[in-house]
């Protein structure tokens, strides 16, 4: 179709139908010439509402990343300060050794009467205090207080247990004897480490023949029954106190946790984010098992009286003597 035809056509077209008529011969044309019909441009407008769902959805998924990544990054982190503290607080510790001689302590055990002097001979030659010394010689078991000075002056290999989520624990490659027991007695330990807090562990005796002591081992159990010997005796340090109360009071407070203190659930902030002694335990960790114990018959051992009750504030109690140290500095015991 010619210029000129197109022109005549175009004066013609009056109706809708002509008009559509010219635009297909139009667009026919234009495709026999090889020409590619255009669209038409969209306006600046139906662009811009186009490209902005677009870029909101650019815009959540870098701030989803970004928010996922922070998360990542502080949650390394943290694991990562947590894991430094467990390094940091075994490197910071030792196993207490004599930089002394040990001697021949046969002849002292031999005498009917000893001197002060005397037991402080064998207290820095066994760790036993006179109480323990006594107690043993009460059983005539002077092989024992020898097999002690032995473990004392021994050096051991030291074993890290990785028992729990950054929580380790120090043993010694043997045993180290523990001497006499009785009812109401407490072994304490600082071996135990969770990050960097050496927090110990701590544990009551209710059966003193029996060697048997109530004990709150860690998150997920329950408080139970186990021996003293089993528990402590590898340990790389410990001590053994005994409250300053009544015999027969002790052995009431020792068969009450034998029997109202077992099965209780491990929580390691009793204290913290709940009362410290309530009528009615629901939940208890090592030392707290043995202060509550104590606590019922109106004893607080708690020597600092903070909300949280550790093994060592136990230890520092004015209402406690010692019996036995082993793997702690005999002048510094802790």
């Amino acid at each position: 179709m010619s210029c000129e035809s197109a022109r005549r056509f175009s004066a013609q077209e009056r109706t809708p139908f002509e008009r559509r008529l010219r635009k297909d011969m139009e667009e026919l044309e234009q495709n026999d010439n090889g020409i590619q019909p255009q669209e038409a441009p969209q306006g600046p407008e139906k662009s811009e509402k186009s490209a902005k769902p677009a870029k909101k959805r650019m815009t959540k998924r870098k701030r989803a990343l970004v928010i996922l990544l922070s998360v990542f990054i502080f949650i390394s982190g943290v694991l990562g300060f947590l894991q430094i503290g467990a390094i940091y607080t075994g490197k910071n510790w030792e196993h207490w050794l004599p930089d002394y001689e040990k001697v021949d302590i046969a002849p002292i055990l031999a005498k009917k009467e000893k001197t002060e002097e005397d037991y402080r001979t064998l207290y820095y030659q066994t760790g036993l205090t006179k109480l323990g010394i006594d107690d043993l010689l009460a059983e005539n078991n002077t092989a024992r207080i020898l097999r002690i000075q032995n473990a004392l002056f021994y050096d051991f290999d030291i074993v890290v247990d990785h028992f729990n989520i950054f929580t380790y624990s120090e043993y010694i490659d043997g045993v180290a004897p523990i001497c006499a027991l009785q009812d109401g007695d407490i072994l304490v330990t600082s071996t135990t480490r969770v990050s960097w807090l050496r927090y110990g562990h701590a544990a009551l005796v209710v059966d003193g023949e029996q060697r048997l002591i109530a004990e709150a081992m860690s998150p997920g159990t329950k408080s139970t029954l186990n021996s003293a010997d089993n528990s402590f005796e590898s340990l790389a340090n410990y001590m053994v106190l005994r409250p300053k109360v009544d015999e027969a009071l002790k052995t009431q407070i020792a068969e009450y946790a034998k029997t109202e203190l077992m099965g209780v659930p491990y929580r390691f902030t009793i204290g913290l984010f709940s009362k410290k002694f309530r009528k009615n335990i629901k939940g208890t960790q090592c030392a707290h098992l043995v202060w509550y114990a104590y606590k019922k018959f109106g004893i607080d051992l708690d020597g600092n009286g903070g909300w949280l009750v550790k093994p060592r504030d136990m230890a520092i109690s004015e209402h406690v003597e010692v019996v036995q140290a082993f793997g702690f500095d005999l002048d510094d015991l802790w």
